[in-house]
C-alpha cells in the first residue's frame, strides 16, 4: 500500500526547528515500540547537501522526523553517524538513533523534584489515593522531572507536556525513588484499563511543531476489525511462541525492621503479603517471586492500594508470554497507522491454538528505494520476546532492573 516516497523525512537542528527534507535515502528502518524507546536508522547518499544537514560537524545536536502520509510516526536525535565507501566507488552516510522517548528513559524520578539533589525534602515521590486520573499523574511525572516544571538543570529544552484529557482511573497510590521516568510511566500506564476488555494508555515523546511533546493516547480494542490470517490474505508469514510464566505468586515485603545485632544496620521486611494470578495456561507450574516494596508503610491508610498496584505490576510483567511475529500484507481495509496502531488489541489467527488476541507491541517498517515497504509486527503480552530482543538479553535486563530497585530503596 506504500511506496518509499510516501515516507517523508525531515531534518531538525538542536532547537528542534525543521531545517530541510531529504528524499534520496536508499533505506530507512523504523522500529516502533509500545511504551518503550523506539529506534530508527537511515542510509543515504553523500551529497554536499546531505553532509550539511546530517553530519555532527555541520548540524550538532540534530535529529530526524519521520512522517507517513503526513502523520508523524516518530522523531529523535542523531546518536550514530557513519560513513562508508565501497570498492565500486559508492559512498553513503548511515545515521541512526532512538526516538525522543529516550529522554524519559534517561531521566530519574527524584523523590523531591522541586529541590536540588543535596537538598531533598522527602525520601520518596509519593502519591496517596489520588483524585487525579492516571494520565494526569503520568504528565505530572514528566513535567516535574524533565518538562517545563523541572529544575532548570534537568529541564529538557523544547519539551512541552500535552494537556491532560483525564484518561485512565483515579485512586492511585504509589511511591518512586530513582526509577527512570520511563519505568514509572510504564507501570502507571498498565494500571489504567480502558474499554472492554481492558486496553491501556500509550505514551511517547515526539516532534510537535518547533518542539517535542510528551503525549498520552488511548489504545483501542480492534479485535473484531483488525484480524490477521492467511485465509484473509493479509499475512505473508508468521510464527508464534507461548512461554511459561516466570511468576504466578508474588510475596511482597513491605516496611523495614532492623535485625537485632546485625552489622551495618541490616533491615528486613516488616510485613509480608502474598498475591496470586490465575489463568495460567501451564497448570501445575507455580513459580514464586519476591518483590521488595520496603518504601510502603504497612500501617499507612493507603497501604492496601499501594500493595495491590505493586503486586499487579509484578505479576503482569511475569505472566505467561504469548506472542506472534508476522509479516502482514497491507490491504485497503487494514493498514498500520490508519486502521491500527501501537498498543491496540488485534486478532491473529494461527494454527494449533486459539486465535491470539493481544496488543501490538512492536512494528518494524523498512523502506527501500527498490522494494518499497516491508512490515514486521509483534503482537503479544508484555513478556513477549520479539526478534529484536533475545530471550537472554531480556532476562539480563530484568535482573538489572531488580538489582537497581534494590539499590535505590532504603
Amino acid at each position: 500500500m506504500y511506496n518509499p516516497r510516501d515516507l517523508q523525512v525531515y531534518v531538525r537542528n538542536s532547537s528542534h526547528q525543521i531545517i530541510g527534507q531529504v528524499d534520496d535515502f536508499t533505506q530507512v528502518q523504523l522500529v516502533l515500540r509500545y511504551n518503550a524507546v523506539s529506534n530508527w536508522s537511515m542510509q543515504i547518499s553523500t551529497t554536499p547537501r546531505n553532509a550539511a544537514l546530517l553530519t555532527p560537524a555541520e548540524n550538532p545536536g540534530g535529529g530526524l522526523v519521520f512522517k507517513l502520509y503526513g502523520t508523524t510516526l516518530l522523531s529523535g536525535p542523531i546518536h550514530t553517524f557513519g560513513f562508508d565507501s565501497g570498492p565500486d566507488g559508492s559512498k553513503k552516510f548511515t545515521v541512526a538513533g532512538p526516538d525522543d522517548t529516550i529522554h524519559a528513559a534517561a531521566t530519574l524520578v527524584w523523590p523531591d523534584p522541586a529541590h536540588a539533589i543535596d537538598s531533598q525534602a522527602t525520601a520518596y515521590y509519593s502519591v496517596t489515593n489520588s483524585a487525579a486520573y492516571t494520565e494526569t499523574l503520568m504528565k505530572n511525572l514528566v513535567n516535574l522531572n524533565l518538562g517545563p516544571g523541572a529544575l532548570a538543570m534537568r529541564r529538557k529544552s523544547g519539551l512541552t507536556v500535552q494537556a491532560s484529557s483525564n484518561r485512565g482511573k483515579t485512586g492511585h497510590s504509589f511511591t518512586y525513588r530513582f526509577e527512570t521516568v520511563l519505568e514509572a510511566l510504564t507501570e502507571l500506564a498498565r494500571l489504567a484499563p480502558i474499554g472492554t476488555p481492558p486496553g491501556y494508555l500509550g505514551f511517547r515523546i515526539v516532534q510537535q511543531g518547533t518542539g517535542i511533546e510528551f503525549q498520552v493516547y488511548s489504545t483501542r480494542d480492534r479485535k473484531d476489525t483488525a484480524t490477521f490470517s492467511e485465509g484473509r490474505g493479509n499475512v505473508i508469514s508468521s510464527s508464534y511462541e507461548v512461554k511459561a510464566p516466570t511468576a504466578v505468586y508474588a510475596v511482597l515485603g513491605a516496611g523495614r525492621d532492623a535485625v537485632a545485632g546485625a552489622a551495618n544496620g541490616a533491615v528486613v521486611a516488616k510485613e509480608l503479603f502474598g498475591y496470586s494470578r490465575a489463568g495460567t495456561v501451564f497448570p501445575g507450574f507455580r513459580p514464586e517471586v519476591f518483590v521488595d516494596v520496603g518504601e510502603i508503610d504497612p500501617t499507612a491508610t493507603d497501604a492496601q492500594a499501594q500493595l495491590d498496584e505493586k503486586a499487579q505490576d509484578a505479576l503482569y510483567a511475569a505472566a505467561t508470554s504469548i506472542g506472534v511475529s508476522m509479516d502482514p500484507q497491507d490491504t485497503e481495509q487494514l493498514t498500520f497507522g490508519k486502521d491500527y496502531f501501537l498498543g491496540d488489541l488485534v486478532t491473529v489467527v494461527v494454527p494449533y491454538t486459539d486465535p491470539i488476541q493481544e496488543q501490538v507491541r512492536e512494528v518494524e517498517l523498512t523502506f527501500t528505494a527498490q522494494d518499497g515497504l516491508k512490515t514486521e509486527i509483534t503482537v503479544g503480552t508484555e513478556a513477549t520476546t520479539s526478534r529484536k530482543t533475545s530471550g537472554s538479553t531480556k532476562r539480563l535486563n530484568s535482573l538489572f532492573d531488580m538489582l537497581k530497585k534494590l539499590k535505590t530503596r532504603k
